[in-house]
């Protein structure tokens, strides 16, 4: 009878590992927008310690530094020690830190100089793994704010427009736009503000992205590109007053071109034909047309009939109850897809 050995062994559990510290990681993607007197600050908030393990504490406090470039970074008074809550489950884009860094007036002023912060995460106890990489800006006076900001309707979309800087610049202005109710459901690129551009020397743009029935909201910045040694930052003015418009795109459609009426009588059966080149706008529901008897000198005789209770599709209308020996003024007036009639066009049959 054959017998075996059965070999039961052991794998080494190795050497323990130390007590995490629980020191929160360096934020990576510290950004810092000058705007108007004030700087923005926006970090992604970290999930881990310098170990990789979840962060266990409820928190962790942050601070932050500014100074010029190769000089010492100066604590903030009013961004530190600043308790943030660390939310598990929270998703990348609620993460997100925004703060608003007020400039005093020796560093709102002057000619342009780099400006440069960094931001520093804290356990709960108070350690540290360090301060996290620079981010730049620029520190010096900044662009004029727009003023006088309004917005029109318009075919082609919303109008936009400003004052214009006196003594003229080359700054460029940005608008941005935001939804003032936004779709139930809707995705974060769709509700996230939209920045649009115009041209330096310009005081209108026009946006043509803006979809139907839909309330906007815009306000503008004056913004200046500035080299400072190896940095490129920009020097971005105050918000301007803010307009809130909807764009509803219930425009009367033009009047149909080419409109002739051509009468004639066969067998006993008068009727007019009349015929018009069609109107090129999308959605449009048709035309009307209109009928009033006129007098030898042109003047109107009696009250106008609708030929047409609704619009008709086609260029094209057959006027079958027309009189022989009448002079008659037709008018033919185009739909829009929203109902909103445009102007007529006319013309005259003669007996």
């Amino acid at each position: 009878m054959a017998g075996g050995l059965l070999v039961v062994g052991c794998a080494s559990p190795g050497p323990p590992r130390p007590p995490s510290l629980q020191l929160p990681q360096l934020v990576r993607d510290l950004s810092a927008a000058r705007e108007g007197s004030s700087v923005e600050l926006r970090f992604t908030l970290p999930q881990k310690t310098t170990d990789s393990l979840p962060i266990r504490e409820a928190g962790v406090k942050a601070s932050v530094c500014r100074g010029g470039e190769g000089g010492p970074c100066v604590a903030v008074p009013a961004l530190q020690n600043v308790g943030l809550a660390v939310d598990k489950g929270a998703s990348a884009a609620s993460r997100v830190v925004t703060w608003h860094d007020e400039l005093p007036t020796t560093v709102a002023t002057g000619e342009p100089r780099v400006l440069v912060y960094r931001v520093e995460l804290s356990n709960l106890e108070g350690k540290t793994a360090g301060w996290s990489e620079p981010a730049y800006t620029a520190a010096g006076v900044s662009p004029v704010a727009v003023s006088g900001l309004r917005a029109e309707e318009t075919r082609a979309g919303i109008l936009l427009q400003w004052q214009p800087s006196l003594p003229s610049s080359q700054d460029e202005v940005l608008l941005r736009r935001e939804l003032i109710s936004p779709p139930a459901g809707a995705k974060r690129e769709v509700t996230e503000p939209v920045w649009l551009e115009s041209h330096a020397s310009a005081d209108e743009t026009m946006d043509g992205s803006v979809s139907e029935d839909t309330v906007y909201r815009y306000v503008a910045v004056r913004r200046r590109m500035v080299q400072l040694g190896e940095h490129k930052v920009e020097l971005r003015s105050a918000f301007s007053n803010d307009v809130v418009i909807t764009w509803r795109n219930a425009f009367p459609p033009a009047a149909p071109l080419g409109l002739s009426a051509a009468p004639f009588a066969q067998g006993g059966v008068f009727a007019v034909d009349l015929v018009w080149e069609p109107v090129q706008e999308p959605g449009l529901k048709g035309y009307f047309v209109t009928r009033q008897a006129v007098d030898a000198g042109g003047v109107v005789v009696g009250s106008a009939e609708k030929l047409t209770p609704e619009p008709v599709a086609l260029p094209a209308f057959h006027d079958a109850s027309a009189k022989q020996g009448a002079r008659y003024r037709y008018s033919v007036q185009a739909v829009s897809a929203k109902g909103v009639v445009g102007a007529e066009a006319t013309v005259v049959i003669e007996p």
